[in-house]
């Protein structure tokens, strides 16, 4: 009975102790941004930009490509390229006072298509050995610091609703990647687009 008795009490402390500390994180909190590794550093993983494609009309007035989407957004960056990636749709059925233009469907209001580029290639989408040598040939990882962004080319409709590929070897920027951040921003971008 005396065991119990001096046990009773230590117990009873000890559980006291273990639940009286709040430290002001909650258990499961959804509500901070932060990504942590074990390495305690996060790595670049996606480019966030907004592609604004034009056409110049004959009057000298800028047009602006109306389109559900802008697929095959091919980039590199300091020359690796990276995989393509297309931009969100949009609902472009309300947009007003559309017409026609040098083969396609324009507008004189701004549209910017929101791209998401994927930089890190995830194991998951690996399928064939052939895949995998690629990543690891290709395979770099973005550490803090500046790096020549290229657009490549992308696919757009035009107005017969026929994908066209406008290739735009010019448009370099530089990318800066800043330590701990799992993303950047590039903000927009207006592409010139030669009539069809």
């Amino acid at each position: 009975m005396k065991k119990v008795a001096t046990i009773a009490p230590l117990l009873a402390l000890l559980l006291m102790l273990s639940c009286s500390k709040d430290d002001g994180y909650d258990t499961y909190s959804y509500n901070d941004p932060t990504l942590y590794s074990s390495s305690g550093k996060v790595a670049l993983s996606e480019i966030i930009l907004f592609l604004k494609p034009y056409i110049v009309a004959d009057n000298g007035e800028k047009k602006y490509l109306v389109a559900d989407s802008l697929r095959n957004i091919s980039v590199t960056i300091n020359g690796k390229k990276q995989r393509p990636s297309a931009s969100y749709a949009l609902d472009t059925a309300h947009v007003s006072n559309k017409s026609d233009v040098g083969g396609y469907r324009v507008t004189t209001e701004p549209i910017a298509y929101p791209v998401q580029i994927k930089v890190m290639l995830h194991p998951e989408d690996l399928q064939t050995a052939g895949e995998y040598a690629s990543l690891l040939n290709d395979y770099f990882v973005l550490t803090p610091g500046v790096y020549i962004f290229q657009i490549q080319s992308f696919d757009v409709s035009s107005a017969a609703g026929q994908q066209r590929t406008i290739h735009t070897p010019t448009l370099s920027f530089p990318l800066k990647v800043e330590e701990n951040s799992s993303s950047a921003n590039m903000g927009e971008i207006e592409v010139e687009v030669t009539s069809m």
